[in-house]
Parts: structure tokens; sequence; C-alpha cells
């Protein structure tokens, strides 16, 4: 006669689920959202056959393809940065980019109206666009949530 010993065994598997939750992620897709809007609207206008021969006004902001387009990869970059785990120091980069850009073409206007379209209020535009995303990105805290789950799958093993 064989004696047989039986073994139990448990399988756990853990899965940790992490998300990263903070109003700044709401601004940024917002700013992201309305640059997007705002360039898409000016390249539908102008379209994109000469980037900067053609100047449409997109809320009281002039604007040529090429400026369109930079609205749109900036729009599109502030999207990115809403869905980013990296949420803060993403929004505090790009909204130091922006405030950079802005001023650039506030102090310098006219270096900019035939290429961009727009002028001083363009410029504004942009430091606004940045003031308001590094203000979210200092003030609004990241709060970090895990969501552990752990399952328990057991299974008897017999061996001699």
């Amino acid at each position: 006669m064989t004696d047989h010993e039986h073994h139990e065994v448990h399988q756990r598997h853990r899965t940790v689920d992490r998300r990263v939750i903070s109003p700044a992620q709401i601004v940024a897709g917002l700013i992201g959202l309305t640059l997007v809007i705002i360039g898409g609207v000016a390249l539908a206008r102008v379209g994109l056959d000469n980037l900067t021969a053609d100047t449409t006004t997109v809320l009281g902001l002039d604007h040529t393809a090429l400026m369109g387009l930079i609205d749109v990869i900036a729009g599109l970059f502030f999207l990115g940065a809403a869905a980013s785990s990296g949420v803060r120091g993403t929004l505090i980069g790009l909204s130091m980019a922006a405030i950079g850009f802005g001023a650039i073409v506030a102090i310098e206007p006219g270096a900019f109206d035939s290429s961009l379209g727009g002028g001083r209020e363009l410029g504004v535009f942009y430091l606004i666009i940045g003031a308001v995303g590094l203000l979210s990105a200092w003030a609004f805290p990241t709060t970090v949530v895990d969501r552990v789950a752990t399952q328990d799958d057991g299974a008897t093993i017999v061996t001699n």
C-alpha cells in the first residue's frame, strides 16, 4: 500500500490599480480642449494651402494657419497632461512654455503679425493660459489612489 500525501497549494493574484486624481487634470483638459477648438476653427476657415497668407478671427484673436497649428499641437499636449499620472510636472512645464511664448508675442507683437496673424492680444491670451495652468498645478493637490484586489485560488495537488 502506498501512502499518498496531500498538499494544498494556494495561489494569490494581487493587482494594483493606481489612479492619480487632481483638479489640475480638469484645468489642463479644459485648456487643451479650448486650444484644439480655437486652432481647429482657424484651420477650417483658412485651410492649409499657405500657412501665413490668410488670417481669420476666432474668439477675438487673429489667426493664420500656422497659429492654428500651434494652437492644436499645444492643445494636444495639454490634453496629454490631463491624462497623465504626472499631471503636475507636465502642466508646470507646458504652462511655463505658454508664458514664455505669450511674453515674447506680447512684447514684440509686430514681429509675429504676418506669420501668426495675432498681435499683443494673442500674446496676452497665452500668458493667461500659462498663468492659469501654472497656478492650478501649484495650488491643487494630487491624490494617488491605490485599489488593491487579491484573488485566492485554491488547488489540491496529490503527490506520491
